[in-house]
């Protein structure tokens, strides 16, 4: 208890610019050492309790894949610590283009001696390019950076740093992966991208596919013009390659999905894509509430 309040009252403070110290917590059983560089990975949630709703379809989906557990979007590693405590073997491949984030990964991968781990300093995209990442100034690991122009209202005050993308098809080959058993994509605007150039390992492998969508907000506003497009496109090309949409609830459980509708609840914006094999055991370990089905229709039409 202690520990949290200092976490809350002094995540951000100054004075931790000038402290390097390591943080210890406990997460499915398993302990984890997380550092904290000049003031980066102290948070007010610790960096091991965020997005707790992930571990329980990490769980299912590892229990019913083999092969690597591919991450797109590392930011500070929130999803290799589930991963590694959930199942310490499985192997581990991460893209991060963020050059801060990629160097405190890889102190936490050292801290905590991951093994068969590796973080890879470049986004993936469609094609190989080099393109501007979005960032607010004031958060060097800023979780809403995005390689999207436009996605933000106010992101043209951001700061920009120059960064390369490649097709992850081309990216998993180079790296020497292999099969590929669940794949999360979390790249803030940029999912239909990503998952167009990792077509051929979609259709390969058939991972499970964990995949964060932003809101669209309400039709005709400027959001719903460039987003909503965007996420029909992404749900059009799973469902051309076989996948069964499902919507991630904070909860842990999942509620099957036709399609994605217009919506602006920023805790309704996880997504799980899951191959027809896979979907009797997946819809077992995250089976849905009738409440929790209920509680989602009624936010759905409110917004």
């Amino acid at each position: 208890m202690i520990r949290k309040w200092l976490m809350r009252r002094f995540c951000g403070s100054r004075v931790l610019r000038y402290a390097n110290f390591t943080l210890t917590g406990v997460v499915n059983s398993a302990r984890v050492r997380v550092p904290v560089v000049a003031g980066l990975g102290m948070m007010p949630v610790p960096l091991w309790e965020q997005e707790p709703w992930l571990n329980r379809t990490i769980a299912t989906l590892l229990a019913e894949s083999s092969g690597a557990f591919v991450d797109v979007g590392v930011n500070l590693g929130q999803t290799l610590i589930k991963v590694k405590t959930l199942q310490a073997d499985r192997a581990y491949i991460g893209f991060e283009p963020n050059p801060t984030c990629v160097a405190f990964v890889r102190r936490l991968v050292a801290a905590n001696r991951f093994r068969d781990t590796t973080i890879v300093p470049f986004g993936l995209s469609d094609s190989a390019r080099a393109l501007s990442l979005f960032a607010r100034s004031e958060d060097p690991a800023d979780s809403s950076a995005t390689v999207v122009p436009d996605l933000y209202v106010t992101q043209e005050t951001w700061e920009r740093t120059p960064v390369a993308v490649i097709p992850g098809d081309e990216a998993l080959a180079a790296l020497g992966v292999g099969r590929v058993g669940v794949l999360k994509i979390d790249v803030e605007g940029a999912e239909l991208e990503v998952i167009r150039g990792l077509e051929g390992t979609l259709r390969a492998h058939r991972p499970s596919v964990i995949c964060e969508l932003l809101p669209s907000y309400a039709p005709g506003q400027k959001r719903w013009a460039f987003r909503q497009p965007r996420a029909d496109a992404v749900v059009a090309t799973m469902r051309s390659l076989g996948y069964r949409l499902f919507r991630l609830l904070p909860s842990g459980e999942a509620l099957p999905l036709e399609t994605i509708e217009p919506h602006s609840d920023n805790s309704l914006t996880n997504y799980a894509f899951v191959p027809p094999d896979v979907v009797a055991a997946f819809t077992r370990g995250t089976m849905t509430s009738a409440a929790a089905r209920t509680a989602v229709s009624v936010k759905q039409s409110a917004s």
